[in-house]
């Protein structure tokens, strides 16, 4: 789930500039930061009295979904470590009648906490050159477990997500699809992404895997299936182009 804050931001950084998420002011991208701006705007048709984590999320979310693919330059940033954290008003801001939000992409380490890092995410990942230095690799089984941890993909994992492997599954106004809709739609489209990423349709310790969101999820705007290459068993290394080699130690 994507990180958000309630913050008291007397002026909101703009588009494109960096930030940290201790503090909503403007620092020059160049120098070390954790968050960068892809969007700013107001949340509307919310109560006067300061709503609850889930209104806002689910006021604010969506928008920053909407803007995270063009502000990366590719479909595939939700296979990515590049995620969305969103801020908006503190309780106090909003009584004075503060709706703003204000969409950025943070950099995610393996246990969720936000990467100082130095330079822009701007289009990081046109062209498709850059997934595998932001890939998300999981520790456990994406088809089996409920709760799956991300891992380090240098260290022993399960499972990783492909290139164009981010299956649009509807819109988030509209009723969420049932877990079988879901699937139905993701399953082709998962099997030619990781078949294409590892080179190979006959492996049989590889298979095709997704991760599908749920009914929260859905109404906060994530509305893809997550495709990834799963193994039976753990192993270290990449299976990007692997063939019908053994699965690397």
């Amino acid at each position: 789930m994507p990180s958000t804050a309630a913050a008291d931001a007397p002026t909101l950084p703009k588009v494109g500039q960096c930030m940290n998420s201790s503090e909503l002011k403007p620092v020059d991208c160049a120098a070390s930061h954790d968050a960068e701006v892809m969007g700013v705007g107001e949340m509307t048709g919310l109560p006067s009295t300061y709503p609850d984590t889930t209104a806002l999320r689910k006021a604010a979310l969506p928008s920053c979904y909407g803007v995270i693919n063009d502000y990366l330059g590719s479909a595939d940033a939700g296979g990515t470590r590049l995620q969305v954290w969103t801020f908006w008003p503190n309780e106090a801001g909003w009584l004075k009648g503060e709706r703003w939000r204000l969409c950025t992409v943070v950099e995610l380490a393996p246990e969720g906490k936000a990467l100082a890092r130095k330079g822009s995410l701007k289009d990081a990942l046109k062209g498709g050159s850059s997934f595998n230095t932001f890939q998300i690799c999981l520790g456990g089984s994406p088809s089996k477990d409920p709760d799956v941890k991300p891992a380090a993909c240098n260290s022993p994992h399960m499972a990783e997500a492909v290139p164009g492997g981010i299956v649009p599954l509807g819109k988030f106004s509209d009723p969420a699809p049932s877990k079988e809709q879901m699937s139905a739609v993701a399953k082709d489209k998962c099997t030619k992404a990781v078949h294409d990423y590892l080179g190979s349709d006959k492996r049989t310790d590889v298979f095709p895997a997704w991760r599908m969101p749920g009914s929260q999820g859905w109404s906060e705007g994530w509305t893809y299936a997550i495709c990834y290459a799963e193994a039976t068993k753990t192993f270290t290394g990449t299976l990007l182009g692997i063939r019908d080699n053994p699965l690397p130690n």
